[in-house]
């Protein structure tokens, strides 16, 4: 008898170190990638940057888009470091990806405009010491807003993180069948190929043809992709936004009313084309 209690006493213990195993890998999967930004010395000066009716304006570590018309309505902006990368550990379930690699310093190091597009470029250092290149470019898109690019210089580095800042208080809605339903906060909430299906605990599956939402600041981000992304909500200062590639392109909407933000949605076609990148 004292056999068997000796045998069970083990295997809960298995049992208890397979869960914490399955629970660290589980928490590495979902923490956010968050990007060290590393500027020259000229960057410390505030500058504004106009494209086409738009305008960036630099201050310091942070910087924000809007419609030159409508300096109070910020459409995308950021502090500190905005963007990171790395290799995912191929798995037929996306959802169950792993992070081999992450490129969480970032450095800006130029912003150059090209007619009716802002560049900004730079590079992202890995963990393991590869330097790659990436620009990152807004594109006036008239009264609908403006068009967003990501590009990453290395094609071994699959995932793609990028992160925007949060109003105050601001609620997020959208995303396929779920538009104005509820607000989507606290949520991670995944884009998956072809139909909607569960996503698992703390989250919610959409298609990714339906990688769209709006917030309470009258302002959306549509994503273009087609494969697997995330969009992390929990956080009440920023939105994340994983993307199982290299490169992104997006649209960000302005109006007046949540109508007016779908309709923008609904006459948007076309994928936008994506700069190229020096390694």
């Amino acid at each position: 008898m004292g056999h068997w209690r000796g045998l069970g006493f083990v295997a809960l213990l298995l049992l208890a170190a397979a869960i914490a195993l399955l629970r660290g890998a589980d928490a590495s999967r979902t923490q956010p990638v968050v990007a060290e930004l590393h500027l020259p010395p000229a960057f410390t000066v505030a500058r504004d940057f106009d494209f086409g009716r738009y305008r960036l304006s630099w201050r310091g570590t942070a910087f924000g888009v809007y419609a030159q018309n409508r300096p109070e309505k910020i459409l995308w902006s950021a502090e500190g470091g905005f963007l990171a990368a790395g290799v995912g550990r191929p798995n037929p379930l996306p959802l169950l990806s792993e992070r081999k690699l992450l490129c969480r310093d970032q450095s800006l190091e130029s912003i150059e405009r090209l007619g009716a597009r802002l560049l900004l470029k730079g590079h992202l250092r890995c963990a393991d010491g590869r330097l790659s290149g990436y620009v990152l470019s807004f594109e006036d898109d008239g009264e609908r807003g403006v068009l967003l690019t990501v590009a990453l210089g290395d094609s071994e580095l699959d995932r793609l993180y990028l992160r925007w800042r949060r109003d105050a208080g601001e609620r997020v809605y959208g995303f396929g069948e779920l538009s104005g339903a509820y607000d989507m906060s606290g949520r991670r909430v995944m884009v998956a190929l072809g139909d909607a299906s569960a996503a698992g605990q703390g989250g919610r599956s959409i298609a990714a043809t339906q990688a769209f939402y709006l917030t309470s600041g009258m302002r959306a981000f549509h994503s273009q992709s087609t494969v697997y992304q995330v969009f992390d909500l929990r956080d009440p200062h920023r939105i994340g936004l994983e993307v199982h590639e290299g490169r992104l392109a997006a649209r960000i909407y302005k109006g007046e009313s949540p109508q007016e933000l779908r309709a923008h949605q609904a006459s948007a076609v076309g994928v936008m084309s994506t700069p190229t990148v020096p390694k």
